[in-house]
């Protein structure tokens, strides 16, 4: 009867369940890439299974491109299935 607040949600794909859903989803990065490139990047949502991610400089944002592939699989694989199909990784700041 007392079940936490993300299982009551779980099954839903629309609205507050599918919110909560991708959110929990973006806390994940942190654990795909190491310190050094998590304390330079953000992740800032995702949509249509494409994951944006903000970096501090065009330069980490053209070095993780090129690592894109890998990272989706990291990604997908600490989410249990597929989630992502592509990262965009923009400047922010």
């Amino acid at each position: 009867m007392a079940k936490k607040l993300a299982d009551i949600f779980d099954g839903m794909e629309l609205g507050l369940g599918r919110t909560i859903k991708l959110c929990n989803l973006l806390t994940l990065w942190q654990s795909v890439v190491d310190d050094r490139v998590g304390k330079r990047t953000e992740a800032v949502k995702i949509r249509n299974k494409t994951l944006y991610i903000s970096t501090s400089s065009p330069t980490w944002a053209q070095e993780l491109s090129f690592l894109k592939k890998e990272i989706v699989e990291k990604f997908n694989d600490k989410a249990g299935k597929e989630v992502i199909c592509d990262i965009k990784f923009s400047c922010g700041g």
